[in-house]
C-alpha cells in the first residue's frame, strides 16, 4: 500500500529540526545543568558550615561546663574562688566532625568571667568559639550567669 500526498505543498518536505532550535535547546539544557550544579555546591558548603558551627558551639559549651565545675565557695574559711579567667585561657581547638582530618578547621576558645555584682555574689561568664570559614571570621558565644556553690 502507497501513501500519497493530497497536498502538492506537503509533498517532498522532511520533518526536521533546525540549527535555530537545536542551539536554544542547547543553550536551555546548559542553563539547566550550570543551575544544579551550582545548587549542589551550595548545597555542600552551607551543609559544611552548619556542621562546623554545630561543633563551634560544642566546644564552647565544653569550656561553659568547665567553668561551671570549677569551685567558687564563700562559705568556707578562707574563701575558695577558682572562677576567674586566669584559670581559663585561650584554647586552640579542632572543629574536624568527620574525624577523616581531611579539611581540618580549627578554631580558639576564650573566656570572658566579669563579676555582675557582690551582694548577692553573680558572675558572668561568656565562652567564644572563633573560627574562620572561607575567609569570614564566624564566632559562636555562649552566655550564663553563675553565683557561688552552684
Amino acid at each position: 500500500m502507497k501513501i500519497q500526498f493530497c497536498n502538492s505543498a506537503l509533498k517532498g518536505r522532511i520533518a526536521a529540526m533546525t540549527l535555530a532550535e537545536v542551539v536554544v535547546a542547547l543553550a536551555i539544557t546548559g542553563l539547566a545543568v550550570v543551575g544544579i550544579v551550582n545548587g549542589y555546591v551550595y548545597c555542600a558548603a552551607s551543609s559544611q558550615k552548619a556542621a562546623l558551627a554545630l561543633a563551634a558551639s560544642a566546644r564552647a559549651t565544653e569550656r561553659l561546663e568547665q567553668t561551671r565545675s570549677a569551685k567558687w565557695d564563700l562559705a568556707v574559711w578562707p574563701a575558695v574562688d577558682q572562677l576567674v579567667a586566669s584559670n581559663f585561657p585561650s584554647q586552640p581547638v579542632l572543629l574536624d566532625i568527620s574525624g577523616s582530618g581531611v579539611g581540618v578547621t580549627t578554631g580558639t576558645v576564650d573566656t570572658v568571667i566579669t563579676d555582675i555584682s557582690a551582694n548577692p555574689p553573680l558572675k558572668s561568664i561568656r565562652v567564644n568559639c572563633t573560627w574562620v570559614f572561607r575567609g569570614a571570621r564566624i564566632t559562636n558565644s555562649i552566655e550564663t550567669c553563675r553565683s557561688p556553690n552552684q
